[in-house]
């Protein structure tokens, strides 16, 4: 019997020592990966208010799983690297890089992350309104990834919400960060008082299918821009949507806003929800710096004054497939921050036609007025199209405006509209001052012609005098 249990002991003894040789086996094979269990982290309960003490967020966790018979290594690091605003923990190894985290057949592990912001330092450098990294996977030369999202700055932050009851943003001493999207319901108004800051993400739009209603002044402007403040993005396009009014939306009001750096400043593609209702009206508004239009209007009823839309990738305005546009003492200007586009400025539609063949597909009802506006721009001989099929109103009219285009149809006898040469009408267009030059004015200047009601201040809410200038401003000289 001792014989035995000495040969069984020996038996298991020589085996623990072969099991404890043997390598662990790692799957190489390219098409392995380990999968992860979200794609995008949201921190959305980041304490940002400034405190004595260091604020934390949320700790959140990701699963990192293998699914194979085999086991498994993989790579992980923050994007951002050791300046991240976010932190990892790996197996109780808190780090920014990772290497080659071995995870046993059908096994997982949990990574944990957080975000810091310094509330007592809300600069934009340190501090951006949305703090944004990300994770990065390598398994077996496979690269995935991880966003990591949170709140920075000290805001109200609306991340793709709605607003379901009458609501006024007034608090100018916080911002309001957009996320997603900005609902107004129909039948609900959001009133935006002056001085009011909007910071929106890439992609995020202020959808209004009740009413807006922007109330800003010449000193306390409203301003609605992207998310990102530092010094290289104040004036790049393309960084958030606009607004888009739609329908059943009618008697939205903006006066003395700012609207820049998105892909649309303001684009209504209704008709009116009641009879002979504008959609919306904009008095004393800039719109600049969009990736594709400033104004644009889609079968609707849109009323503009001593607005200026500027530097947009397509059309400063357009007018597609007919509607009601009434455009008076208004600038519209693309110049030397050029996009390279292929359309002139401006642009007045009542049809579809085919983009291959150009045929006619459908007509709609249009009617314009157009008074006492500049419509200009660079790199291109005429800066006006009108394109009319089917019923047009007789009561159109295009007159006392200061025209770029060869189109004799513009300025033909008994027209009151004034052709554009190449001289410069602008203080500083290309930093937005689109006041007229003392040089140049008089080509401008006293030419408008007075209307009913009266419009008795410009863009700036300075006096026109009795003999008005055309365009947004009122020439000093």
């Amino acid at each position: 019997m001792k014989l035995l249990s000495k040969y069984i002991l020996f038996t298991l003894g020589i085996l623990s020592i072969f099991s404890a040789c043997r390598k662990e086996k790692f799957t190489l094979d390219p098409s392995h990966n380990v999968t992860v269990n979200s794609d995008t982290l949201w921190f959305d309960t980041v304490f940002t208010k400034a405190s004595s003490s260091r604020p934390l967020s949320v700790n959140k966790q990701i699963l990192i799983k293998n699914p194979y018979n085999e086991s498994i290594r993989t790579s992980i690091r923050l994007a951002g690297g050791s300046q991240s605003h976010f932190r990892l923990n790996v197996d109780g190894e808190p780090g920014f890089d990772f290497t080659d985290i071995e995870i046993s057949p059908n096994d997982s592990i949990f990574l944990f992350v957080e975000v810091h912001p310094d509330p007592n330092n809300n600069s934009t450098d340190f501090n951006p309104l949305i703090i944004r990294d990300s994770l990065l996977f390598n398994t077996n030369g496979n690269e995935s990834k991880t966003m990591l999202i949170g709140w920075g700055q000290d805001a109200h932050y609306i991340f793709r919400d709605s607003i379901e009851q009458d609501t006024t943003w007034a608090n100018t001493k916080l911002p309001i960060v957009v996320y997603g999207y900005c609902y107004v319901k129909p039948d609900v108004k959001l009133t935006i008082e002056k001085g009011m800051q909007l910071h929106f993400a890439p992609r995020s739009w202020l959808f209004i299918e009740g009413q807006v209603d922007i109330r800003g002044t010449k000193d306390e402007t409203v301003l609605m821009q992207g998310d990102r403040l530092q010094p290289d993005w104040e004036e790049e396009a393309g960084q958030w949507g606009g607004i888009w009014i739609s329908h059943p939306s009618y008697g939205s009001t903006i006066e003395h806003a700012t609207i820049k750096n998105g892909t649309v400043g303001i684009y209504c593609d209704s008709t009116p929800g009641l009879s002979g209702a504008r959609n919306v009206t904009l008095r004393k508004t800039m719109i600049r710096n969009m990736s594709f239009d400033g104004i644009s209007g889609r079968g609707s009823t849109i009323y503009a004054e001593n607005c200026v839309s500027t530097n947009c990738g397509r059309f400063t305005f357009l007018g597609d497939r007919g509607g009601d546009y009434t455009l008076i003492h208004n600038t519209f200007y693309t110049g030397g921050r050029d996009f390279g586009r292929n359309n002139p400025t401006f642009a007045y539609l009542s049809t579809l036609r085919d983009p291959f063949t150009n045929a006619i597909l459908e007509t709609y009802d249009l009617k314009f007025t157009f008074l006492n506006n500049i419509i200009d721009g660079i790199n291109r001989e005429g800066e006006i199209l009108g394109d009319l099929e089917g019923t047009i109103d007789s009561q159109s009219v295009i007159a006392y405006n200061l025209l770029k285009s060869e189109e004799d149809i513009y300025f033909a006898t008994g027209s009151t509209n004034i052709r554009k040469t190449d001289e410069n009408l602008f203080i500083d267009a290309y930093n937005f001052n689109l006041d007229l030059d003392s040089t140049n004015a008089p080509i401008a200047k006293d030419k408008a012609i007075l209307v009913s009601p009266a419009i008795t201040e410009d863009h700036c809410d300075r006096q026109r005098d009795a003999t008005p200038d055309i365009g947004a401003f009122e020439s000093q000289y």
